[in-house]
């Protein structure tokens, strides 16, 4: 009869590594946790960007190649030489210095410098494939739901304080994105700065799919105001850019530059995404929580008025937000555990012949 074999240490050592692969990881931990685990996982989420990032902008390069449209190549060559020296100080605080909160803030500012730019200049290119419009069926459904744009309009015509403050609060979401970036990324909030970026830049881009399919300017490209009313307004994006927007589907984006480029997506409402995003980030940090809900419900109170929006495109920009902050916390906490897998695996060194077990 065959006597059992002995379990040695060495045998011990090879089944922990071999079950070690299948162990459960706490993603939550490895976010928490100063040094290697947080590496990798930073390490994985940089090549996240960088890889959505080339995609898009690879994208919006070979198709002004093939369809030989017009655009300033000084003013995006020159968006490129910024962004090279960011990518560098991101690269070696990485690698180098391995310093994981400022490495986290400047791949980030580099990924939000690039995503925006690059989708703006993509919107105006989807404008040549773009679906039929449907700025009348959205204001059908505003009308159903009782909400009259005319009559909003007139009452925010007559009082024109209160308008100067929508109209400030709806441009404040692109300085809002810098300051919470940079508080997310100097108090070492790592996972949630990348949950932020990617939420902006997969809303943007699921905001642009859709539009595609069904394109649509806004209210002000349908509706006409009194000349009393519209006068007094004073608006951030007024009747003539509507105008010009649904020119632009019929005759083409023309010269391309991005100086020039503005929103021109109806449905959803990606500033609703923007203002939404940058609430819910935002919530983890007790000094900025409450300020950033109450300016942001400003924001969103000033979208049907200063950016000509119907209010269903709120709706709309509401629905692709929750989709936006899913995914983006599905792929952090991917990489989190891909990194405490690649962390937690040990690395056997060789064994001398004396400590093999006998034969």
């Amino acid at each position: 009869m065959t006597p059992p074999p002995v379990r040695t240490a060495v045998h011990q050592r090879r089944c922990d590594f071999a079950f070690s692969r299948f162990r459960p990881v706490n993603a939550a931990s490895v976010e928490r946790a100063p040094g290697v685990p947080k590496s990798i996982m930073q390490a994985i989420l940089n090549r996240i960007l960088f890889v959505m990032a080339a995609a898009v902008v690879t994208l919006d390069a070979a198709w002004i190649l093939a369809g030989h449209f017009a655009i300033d190549a000084g003013n995006y060559a020159l968006l490129a030489v910024l962004v090279v020296p960011l990518m560098g100080a991101a690269a070696y605080y990485g690698k180098v210095r391995r310093d994981d909160g400022l490495n986290a803030l400047l791949a980030c500012g580099v990924f939000m410098i690039v995503i925006p730019a690059a989708c703006a200049l993509l919107s105006y290119l989807l404008v040549t494939v773009a679906g039929t419009r449907m700025d009348a069926q959205l204001a059908a459904i505003d009308r159903a739901i009782g909400f009259d744009w005319v009559e909003v309009m007139t009452v925010a015509s007559n009082h024109p304080s209160a308008n100067a403050v929508l109209a400030l609060a709806y441009t404040s979401v692109m300085p809002q994105t810098f300051v919470l970036m940079m508080v997310l990324g100097l108090t070492r909030r790592g996972p949630e700065l990348y949950r932020l970026s990617l939420a902006l830049a997969i809303g943007a881009l699921l905001t642009l799919c859709l539009w595609t399919i069904a394109p649509s300017f806004g209210a002000f490209s349908v509706v006409t105001l009194p000349d009393a009313v519209s006068r007094k307004l004073g608006l951030v994006l007024g009747f003539d850019y509507g105008r010009s927007l649904v020119a632009m589907l019929k005759d083409g984006p023309g010269f391309i530059s991005p100086t020039e480029l503005r929103g021109i997506v109806g449905f959803p409402s990606y500033h609703t995404l923007q203002a939404l995003v940058l609430a819910w980030y935002a919530r983890s940090i007790p000094w900025l929580r409450w300020p950033a809900f109450a300016l942001n419900a400003v924001v969103l109170a000033s979208i049907p008025i200063q950016g000509g929006h119907h209010l269903v495109d709120m709706f709309g920009g509401a629905a692709v937000t929750a989709a936006a902050v899913a995914l983006a916390a599905w792929i952090v906490r991917t990489a989190a555990n891909r990194a405490a897998r690649n962390a937690a695996l040990p690395v056997e060194a060789p064994l001398a012949p004396e400590a093999l077990p006998a034969r």
